[in-house]
């Protein structure tokens, strides 16, 4: 993408651009910089041109060889190209080996399919941009150009806490910069901002107790337990959360015995760089069997909360959750398979 921007920024425009990304920051950083590349604000009022609803190729194209207006150029932007028939894909493509070379073309799909005639065409003439977020190992550089951008201070720690708290949705990691860069003023933003103005408490307990586990500490992991109950979280997602840390120490393991290059567990474990050595470090405290038993007993734990009656033997039995009631019974149920884990600890 910055090699895009970087290109229209040098007034090097294509006449035609169609845009498909899953973040809408993406889309609209691109289509300003090519209006603001393409037509001055004075001139905006004859050479702009905005199709809304339902698109049909004769008026994109319409639009397109109308002559700019004191002015070298006109955009049409087209809000979403994927409502326009696929019976239309043809003028299009007629337009596409000729098009006008005053007017610039915006479009944004909602629904990108390549095999379709037009999107290929598009493709084949490099009009077609799909943006894609950066990846997890490259989020903490993205945020932290976000902050200079906007000039706003950041610790390092405060990025690692804000991906964790909001994760890779690039929208929601530009607005807290702007929230946070007020919240903190002249200084620095740290994590503890992050945690007062943008991680709920349902994300700090999630993480207070997948750290707690990680560390061994017991009255730490139970409270964790009792925050997320008494905030009514999903005990199956809780179940479900932990089994995916279980999965991720065990990787740590498979790993390590592989000689794997370091550089290449972050992507493995699918999460960020800077998350990779609390793992490992949080995997040393339980062997490759502790882990299998961990995730047997969270496997069982599953089974109940969803009143699997076929268990027996165990504290997890659906007369016992019955007789306990819906809230208390997930309570208990996780409050010992969360005991259980912290005991297998080396």
């Amino acid at each position: 993408m910055d090699e895009l921007l970087d290109a229209i920024d040098s007034g090097d425009l294509d006449p035609i651009y169609v845009l498909s990304s899953e973040h809408p920051i993406l889309v609209e950083r691109v289509v300003h910089a090519i209006r603001e590349a393409s037509v001055p604000p004075a001139a905006r009022g004859f050479n702009y041109d905005v199709v809304e609803g339902k698109p049909t190729a004769q008026r994109i194209i319409a639009l397109a060889q109308t002559l700019p207006m004191m002015a070298k150029m006109r955009m049409v932007y087209v809000r979403d190209l994927a409502g326009m028939p696929a019976d239309e894909a043809e003028p299009m493509l007629a337009y596409l080996a000729k098009p006008n070379p005053s007017t610039v073309i915006v479009a944004v799909t909602s629904k990108l399919d390549k095999r379709l005639k037009l999107y290929a065409g598009l493709a084949k003439k490099k009009f077609l941009h799909v943006l894609e977020a950066p990846r997890a190992h490259a989020l903490a550089g993205w945020v932290k150009a976000e902050a200079k951008d906007r000039k706003v201070q950041i610790e390092p720690t405060a990025i690692t806490r804000l991906i964790e708290a909001v994760g890779g949705d690039l929208s929601r990691l530009a607005l807290a910069v702007d929230q946070l860069g007020l919240f903190a003023g002249n200084r620095p933003v740290t994590s503890d901002d992050v945690d007062d103005l943008i991680a709920d408490t349902r994300e700090r307990s999630v993480f207070e107790l997948t750290d707690a586990i990680g560390a061994a500490d017991r009255p730490r992991a139970l409270a964790a337990v009792a925050s997320l109950c008494d905030q009514r979280e999903s005990a199956v997602g809780v179940v479900v959360m932990l089994a995916r840390h279980m999965r991720q120490m065990s990787l740590v393991h498979v790993l390590r015995g592989a000689n794997s290059p370091r550089n290449e567990w972050a992507s493995k474990l699918g999460v960020p760089p800077f998350i990779v050595d609390k793992i490992a470090g949080q995997a040393r405290a339980y062997s490759p069997a502790a882990l299998s038993t961990a995730t047997q007993k969270l496997a069982m734990a599953d089974r109940a909360l969803k009143g699997d009656i076929t268990l027996v033997d165990t504290l997890f039995t659906g007369p016992q959750i019955k007789a306990l009631g819906r809230e208390l019974g997930e309570r208990v149920i996780l409050e010992h398979v969360v005991d259980s884990i912290v005991q297998l600890a080396g």
